[in-house]
């Protein structure tokens, strides 16, 4: 229990960096430098690239060719590694990978407030389709900077819980566990400092239901 609750508290430390760091942005991606990535395909193709980014708009990868950004299209993309942070495809966006317990793990997709993004930004990203073969599928993006504007993050959270994807969410989570399990999960999730979107307290709750 000790060693899992370690590894668990250093992955919170270096992710929660990335990941909580703020609570709005003047960017429209997650890092402010394009950085290199290593992109598993659905099809088991490994393609790398020098200049990499996550979209904020819709948690989408964003790549560079030239001078040029690209979107590729999510639907082909199994996992990605920028830097040191795992990301997994979950419903056509890149999650983080958070924190591991034993088997299970804890992400977290970063998106604009999509609604204040609207209102702040319409007309700011045009968009154009691009497609190249069998590798990734694409298109380009001009991202209009948003000098003066501070845009509102909201943050997603999932478990890979027993080998499935499941939102970590209150009425998800009761349904999926068994009953032997649904006690402790009563009483981390009834602690005045429990928070469904904090993620050191989703990591506590893992741990729990983990054992």
């Amino acid at each position: 229990m000790k060693r899992k609750l370690l590894l668990s508290c250093l992955l919170v430390c270096i992710n929660l960096v990335l990941l909580n760091a703020q609570d709005n942005t003047r960017n429209l991606t997650l890092y402010h430098q394009y950085k290199p990535a290593e992109i598993k395909m659905t099809n088991g193709k490994v393609v790398k690239t020098a200049f990499a980014n996550v979209f904020l708009k819709n948690a989408s990868l964003l790549f560079k060719r030239g001078d040029a950004t690209m979107e590729a299209t999510m639907s082909t993309i199994s996992t990605v590694d920028i830097g040191k942070h795992h990301f997994i495809n979950i419903d056509n966006m890149l999650a983080c990978e958070v924190g591991i317990v034993g088997v299970n793990k804890l992400y977290c997709v970063t998106l604009l407030d999509l609604d204040s993004y609207k209102a702040m930004l319409r007309n700011d990203v045009n968009i154009t389709n691009l497609s190249i073969g069998d590798q990734l599928s694409y298109t380009t993006i001009d991202l209009t900077p948003t000098e003066g504007i501070a845009l509102p993050l909201i943050r997603q959270y999932y478990y890979l819980l027993d080998g499935k994807i499941v939102r970590a969410h209150e009425r998800e989570l009761v349904r999926r566990l068994p009953k032997e399990k649904k006690r402790i999960y009563k009483t981390v999730i009834s602690m005045d400092s429990f928070s469904w979107v904090d993620a050191e307290s989703l990591l506590k709750l893992l741990e729990a239901i983990s054992e």
